[in-house]
């Protein structure tokens, strides 16, 4: 198999719903070629500026010689665009061609080209796999019927913490720079939390200066080596968004991993969120404000609670969304070919 991705290992798309496959893929004697658009990101600037275009470069010449020249049994490209002449190509050599695609790319102000991109990349894959029901209709429109796979979680990585009883409750967040702004949603009640309860507000990978006066915060940087420690700090775990259409294609991959975490989700009911939590059981969903500072006040008030909904959201995440069942629903796929 050939497998392209958009990003490396330190994008979060391209590990979970392609790379952290390959072991799995290699059991089932599948033998597995990565060729990541780009590499890893760095902050040095020789390696920002000298390194990283080269090998960007370097990576494009690597796709094109590995399409060109070589007979593949499969292909499998996430979430990344290639050229038409390509798609052709593959198409004439009777290759099978997996697009996989865990948000509305198609959505890109900045690159409006990319709708037409996204179809194209339909039009020419023998299976298209999306992350939600949200992505389907966009793959109906363009005349394929995807297959729907949740991005799997590692519950072998992500794992429940022992935490300290008396030590005041952690709301938490992680996400990324760009989703930062999604937080907006929360500011209002957590600032009227504060004034009546002690918590801490911990965000993980959040945008550098950000912050919410009133209330103690804390700032961590996400890596994937901290991920299930900066989980393991947090008693509940939040994604708030606004309801619009590229908020509603998201996959929901940060409730997961609240839930491999054991700690219970708090979520707006948007998208494919009012799908994995089951409001009670593993967690709550909050529409207004009002919403939002009742159920997270009723959270940080009963920690037995918090432990009832947690534990339950443990067992929905290794019996619904672990990697073993996801890559079985995937490889079902690859079986068809």
């Amino acid at each position: 198999m050939l497998l392209l991705t958009d990003g490396n290992i330190d994008n979060a798309s391209s590990r979970i719903r392609a790379m952290q496959y390959i072991p799995y893929l290699r059991q089932n004697n599948i033998e597995v070629f990565l060729i990541p658009r780009i590499p890893e990101k760095s902050n040095k600037l020789i390696w920002r500026f000298c390194f990283f275009p080269l090998l960007k470069r370097w990576y494009s010449l690597k796709r094109l010689f590995a399409i060109e020249f070589k007979h593949w049994d499969y292909v499998f490209i996430q979430r990344t665009f290639i050229g038409e002449s390509l798609l052709k190509l593959l198409k004439k050599r009777n290759i099978p061609v997996f697009y996989d695609f865990d948000d509305a790319i198609y959505i890109n102000p900045v690159r409006p080209s990319n709708r037409e991109r996204t179809a194209t990349m339909i039009k020419y894959a023998d299976e298209v796999i999306v992350s939600t029901d949200f992505l389907e209709d966009f793959c109906i429109g363009n005349d394929k019927n995807p297959v729907i796979i949740p991005s799997p979680i590692e519950t072998d990585r992500i794992k429940p913490a022992v935490k300290a009883s008396h030590r005041i409750p952690t709301i938490g967040w992680i996400g990324s720079v760009w989703t930062t702004g999604f937080l907006d949603v929360v500011e209002n009640p957590l600032k009227r939390l504060a004034k009546t309860h002690s918590f801490r507000f911990l965000t993980v990978g959040a945008k550098s200066g950000y912050r919410i006066d009133g209330i103690e915060y804390d700032s961590k940087p996400w890596s994937l080596n901290e991920e299930n420690e900066r989980i393991g700090e947090m008693d509940i775990g939040i994604m708030p968004l606004p309801d619009t259409e590229y908020a509603r294609s998201k996959g929901g991959y940060k409730l997961l991993q609240y839930m491999s975490g054991g700690i219970p989700c708090v979520a707006s009911p948007v998208g494919i969120n009012s799908s994995i939590i089951r409001p009670g059981v593993n967690g709550y969903l909050a529409s207004t404000e009002d919403e939002w500072f009742e159920i997270l006040e009723k959270l940080l008030n009963d920690p037995e609670l918090r432990s009832q909904l947690g534990n339950q959201g443990r067992t929905d995440a290794i019996e619904l969304y672990s990697r073993e069942v996801c890559f079985e629903k995937l490889m079902k796929v690859i079986r068809r070919h």
